[in-house]
């Protein structure tokens, strides 16, 4: 009999070690499931009950696609309700598809937006300890599962979440064997599962709660809360009732052979082999129930498309038959259809080739036009220089030889000084000056000494005034050909009139940088822009002269302008 004793005793340790590992596994698997399956998601935007459609269809890349636009369209207009929504279900697929990391990322975007939204604050924090504890981070689970109970302390009702909070803190303190405060959050789980009258879970809860007491050697206690599993569920039939039944008949045999109340120990193991058996029974049945609906859906199915096979044999010899005549009827239609439709052509074809010879001629005249504008804009250009040098070289150096002159001759005049040599000579100085500044205004001399840069440079500071302010650009700029600098300028300095006079800009910059053999130009400001295809229609000087000249010098334009500004880039080919 001690013998007897022994081996069950053993047995029965056996058989506990192994239950402990099995009811671990099985508690934080239903904690888990808690997890992963429940459907806390609002959708009060209609975008996003759209959004919820294609999932429910199995959509989930396209679902993914629209909701990442519909989440940025809510950053763009600041749409926080629509933002935190769209956000929130982004974590929820991305959790449900495996992805916690994503998941907790996404997550985390929208907790800052929610101080005082208690409600969506508790459960987003509950789905992040969902996603640690999946992910096997306990710590950090622990520390969100914490945040949402603090959190749930400010939410009215909502006990269906608190009860899976507290059922979820209960397994990680299992899992870290802090066993007295898992069984705390036991208590409190079941408590809230009472009051929602959800027994079966309750009872499945109060099941890992003996488990606890078990692992503590609590052995009565456990007794108790186990018939209370028992009590809760009953005799009922659904297969929840029965498998947690089971499950309180097996750990209560446990129980008593750990109390070595082994009659009892037998009594509860017998009664879960045979409800296990009945199980195992009715889940084969089932599952043969399954297979012969499968069967018989099949069968219909088969004779279903024998019969739509023979109705379509015959559909497709009708139709095969209709076609045939159809396609006669067609080719004969077609045929005189080809024979108008070439005679259509052969005009079209005229038409085109006088069109196509037109539009060379345009071409030619457009060009012809260019190259005459541009060479009666260098002939004036050349015209100018010419005149700045007679200017600058000649008078300006005759004017000083004669006041040179004068004062050489004022210097031999003994007595009182002449009052008409003095006021010749500040003539001659007055008249130089204008000289000067004319020979400037015709040809920049800041140009001709020191290159483009500083022309520019030059060209802004004396152009900006109280109404707009004119800033220059330059990189890598060198010296270029004289003729070509000048051409430059010239187009610079239209560009800078045009934006003075018309943009009412407050503002205009000109880039200019030397890049792989070609001048690149820039030009924008903040006036109130243009119509550039208007512009382009008219046919004075202006915006049409420039492209004119650039077209001559085998460069490119591009022009546009809105209310909000004008921006003009010019790239052209340099001429050293």
């Amino acid at each position: 009999m001690k013998l007897f004793k022994l081996i069950y005793t053993l047995l029965a340790f056996l058989m506990l070690f192994s239950n402990s590992v099995i009811a671990s596994i099985s508690y934080a698997d239903f904690n888990n499931n808690f997890v992963i399956n429940i459907k806390l998601i609002s959708f009060t935007h209609e975008k996003l009950k759209g959004i919820k459609e294609l999932l429910e269809s199995d959509k989930t890349e396209e679902a993914l696609k629209e909701l990442h636009l519909i989440i940025e369209e809510a950053k763009n207009t600041n749409d926080t309700l629509l933002f935190i929504e769209g956000t929130k279900l982004l974590a929820d697929i991305y959790r449900e598809n495996g992805d916690y990391k994503k998941s907790t990322l996404h997550f985390n975007k929208i907790i800052p937006l929610l101080e005082t939204n208690y409600e969506t604050l508790q459960y987003v924090l509950f789905k992040k300890g969902g996603n640690f504890q999946l992910d096997g981070l306990v710590d950090s689970a622990l520390v969100n599962y914490e945040k949402a109970v603090i959190i749930g302390e400010k939410v009215q009702n909502h006990e269906n979440l608190k009860a899976k909070i507290h059922g979820n803190l209960s397994g990680i303190y299992y899992l870290k064997e802090n066993y007295s405060k898992a069984i705390i959050h036991s208590k409190i789980a079941a408590n809230y599962q009472n009051k929602l009258g959800n027994k079966e879970i309750e009872a499945g809860i109060l099941n890992n709660l003996g488990g606890i007491y078990y692992m503590q050697g609590r052995y009565n206690e456990a007794l108790q809360v186990f018939k209370k599993s028992i009590l809760i569920v009953g005799f009922g039939q659904e297969d929840l009732q029965k498998q947690t039944r089971n499950s309180s008949y097996i750990n209560m045999a446990y129980a008593y052979s750990a109390l070595k109340n082994y009659k009892k120990a037998f009594e509860y193991q017998d009664k879960y082999f045979s409800l296990n058996d009945s199980l195992q029974q009715e889940l084969k049945y089932k599952e043969i129930a399954e297979i012969e609906s499968k069967y018989k859906v099949a069968a219909k199915e088969k004779e279903t498309e024998i019969e739509k096979a023979k109705r379509l044999k015959a559909e497709y010899l009708l139709f095969g038959f209709g076609f045939a005549i159809f396609i006669l009827l067609s080719g004969i239609f077609v045929l005189y259809k080809l024979y108008k439709l070439s005679k259509k052509n052969h005009a079209l074809q005229i038409s085109q080739d006088e069109l196509v010879y037109q539009s060379t001629i345009e071409k030619i005249k457009s060009d012809s036009q260019s190259k005459i504008l541009a060479a009666t804009l260098d002939g004036r250009l050349e015209e100018r220089k010419k005149i700045a040098e007679v200017l600058h070289d000649n008078v300006s150096a005759l004017l000083s030889a004669a006041n040179l002159h004068l004062f050489a001759g004022s210097k031999q005049i003994k007595g009182k000084f002449p009052v008409e040599i003095e006021k010749t000579q500040k003539i001659i100085n007055e008249a130089s000056e204008q000289i000067r500044d004319l020979s400037h205004k015709l040809i920049s001399s800041v140009l001709l000494k020191f290159g483009l840069s500083v022309a520019i440079q030059d060209l802004c500071e004396k152009s900006s005034n109280s109404a707009i302010n004119l800033t220059s650009v330059s990189k890598n700029i060198d010296r270029f050909n004289k003729n070509f600098e000048l051409k430059i300028f010239n187009i610079i300095t239209e560009m800078v009139n045009n934006m003075i006079k018309h943009s009412e800009a407050k503002n205009g910059t000109i880039k200019i940088e030397q890049l792989n053999g070609k001048l690149q130009l820039i030009i924008f400001d903040d006036g109130v822009g243009f119509d550039v295809l208007e512009i382009s229609k008219k046919s004075g000087i202006g915006l049409n002269q420039v492209k004119a000249r650039i077209s001559v010098l085998n460069g490119i334009i591009d022009v546009k302008s809105s209310n909000s500004g004008t921006r003009i880039y010019m790239s052209i080919p340099i001429e050293y």
